[in-house]
């Protein structure tokens, strides 16, 4: 059985995460897999929900408590732990790619621990900010919500990043990494020959 590469693609909102994603899914050997954490939201009726700092009447969607990382990491475990390589192949080149999407992926260690390639994509105040205003959330931004919620969590996810996980690539989200990552990617999937 081959072993899964896992690949997890994390940072600020905005900063080309799944754009990325969508492309390295079209480069990469058809076996690969794809989660995103956004898919991982608990419904807006959650209990899991706490609200915004301040007087805004909303939910904090930026934090982990809003996400459900017990079934993301399930199906995660239920992929790697799958058995991949197509046995009647003798042409198998790579090993399985899982691909993660999510802007705080690296906030769960388990996770993190279960990632071989760590990227983190930033941006600054300014560029997130015009990126975000033309974007259209379900449910929408209030007014005041990326100043009391979207950045401010940023940066102390950010923060914890850099502080207390290892091997992390910093990638500047003004920038195309196509190429660069899937190279990367793909060298390290790579299966290594066995000598007799």
């Amino acid at each position: 059985m081959c072993q899964w590469l896992v690949v997890s693609l994390c940072g600020v909102t905005n900063g080309g995460k799944s754009t990325l994603m969508k492309e390295l899914l079209k480069v990469l050997p058809d076996s690969t897999k794809f989660l995103c954490q956004d898919n991982y939201f608990y419904p807006e009726d959650s209990s899991h929900h706490i609200p915004c700092p301040g007087s805004l009447k909303h939910h904090n969607w930026d934090i982990i408590s809003a996400v459900d990382m017990e079934k993301m990491k399930l199906d995660v475990r239920n992929i790697i732990n799958s058995t991949p390589c197509n046995s009647n192949s003798s042409i198998q080149t790579y090993r399985p790619i899982l691909l993660l999407d999510g802007f705080l992926l690296f906030d769960d260690s388990e996770l993190t621990a279960m990632c071989d390639l760590r990227y983190f994509i930033t941006l600054s105040r300014e560029q997130c900010w015009e990126r975000r205003k033309n974007r259209n959330y379900d449910p929408p931004d209030p007014p005041g919500y990326f100043d009391l919620c979207v950045w401010p969590m940023y940066e102390e996810h950010l923060d914890r990043v850099k502080k207390t996980v290892a091997e992390v690539i910093f990638l500047d989200g003004t920038k195309w990494w196509l190429e660069a990552v899937s190279q990367q990617i793909l060298e390290l999937a790579k299966i290594k020959p066995t000598y007799k």
